[in-house]
């Protein structure tokens, strides 16, 4: 895959989904025990510097969906600055990716970063960021201070999202 994304001109929906691919290929091999293999670190790092050069939105994007297949666990802190500082589409493919991580991967820093755009503490956040904010603290031992903030936070909500929440937080009670 990396030889034919390699200097050649390719129709950019072959590029993104080439690209896209790469993630997954890098993350089955890692599962494997195999992320030293010199073809995974250049994998790894063609993604890494794509997300890096990106110059507009739908390339970063592609870039974030390329990490969330890698689910790579040294790419989280890169994954949550995307998610709170970028834009809309950017913060959501960030989200995303970082929902594909196990429970053991979602540290009190992942936590933190989700309270934040859950409650909007930095800046005003698409309802679809802050709903897969509350998602990955609720799917990821939410404590029960996470639980009561996200029932109170729901009040305030649009229905169908408050709706959404509850329906989440009662089918982790059962």
């Amino acid at each position: 895959v990396q030889d034919k994304l390699d200097g050649k001109q390719l129709a950019s929906e072959v590029q993104e989904t080439g690209i896209v691919a790469m993630g997954s290929l890098v993350g089955k091999l890692c599962q494997q025990k195999l992320c030293r293999l010199q073809e995974v670190k250049r994998g790894v790092e063609t993604i890494l510097r794509g997300l890096r050069n990106a110059e507009e939105e739908s390339e970063a994007v592609i870039y974030l969906l390329a990490l969330g297949n890698a689910a790579l666990p040294e790419t989280i802190p890169m994954l949550l600055d995307h998610a709170e500082e970028g834009p809309a589409a950017i913060t959501t493919a960030a989200i995303s990716a970082l929902q594909r991580f196990p429970t053991w991967h979602i540290s009190g820093q992942v936590k933190q970063t989700m309270r934040r755009i859950f409650h909007e503490k930095w800046k005003s956040y698409e309802k679809t960021c802050r709903l897969a904010a509350a998602e990955i603290l609720l799917d990821n031992e939410p404590s029960p201070m996470d639980v009561i903030n996200i029932l109170l936070a729901a009040n305030e909500m649009e229905t169908e999202m408050a709706t959404l929440l509850l329906l989440k937080i009662q089918n982790s009670l059962r």
